[in-house]
């Protein structure tokens, strides 16, 4: 399945964050995405990310698609989004690893083309799971102890 990002967004998204690059487009195309599986714009996201360039530039691609700042950024590893909406449903998008290191790697004279290689990919070529589920997946459960 190809998620087409319009170019209307895409100009919507590099005005709002000031450039274009494959973390922007990766956040918009999982936003798109979560829109498409829970049938409607979600109302937040918890995205799991290293807090820092590229890897943060994300957010403003969500932020382009959700038009809200509900938007909480928690510390992990790789690239996870979970997408809300406000009656416990949701769907959670993660970015394949290797595609993430190779972004975040890679030299910034080719972030425009790394960009347009995103817009073109389908999302299994991008994304290695996509769930939905009517609990918050995001949230750490204790593990339970073995007697």
């Amino acid at each position: 399945m190809l998620t087409t990002v319009s170019k209307e967004l895409l100009a919507d998204a590099v005005r709002l964050h000031g450039h274009l690059g494959p973390f922007l487009v990766l956040g918009l195309k999982m936003s798109l995405r979560a829109k498409k599986i829970l049938g409607q714009k979600p109302d937040g996201c918890k995205i799991e990310t290293m807090n820092r360039k590229p890897f943060i530039c994300v957010v403003d691609g969500v932020r382009t698609v959700m038009e809200s700042d509900k938007i909480i950024v928690k510390e992990g590893d790789g690239l996870l989004a979970g997408f809300s909406l406000g009656d416990g449903r949701e769907a959670i998008i993660r970015v394949k690893k290797a595609l993430v290191n190779k972004y975040a790697e890679g030299p910034w004279e080719r972030s425009e083309e790394y960009a347009y290689e995103v817009m073109k990919s389908e999302d299994e070529e991008l994304f290695e799971s996509i769930t939905q589920s009517a609990c918050n997946l995001l949230k750490r459960r204790p593990k339970s102890k073995k007697s």
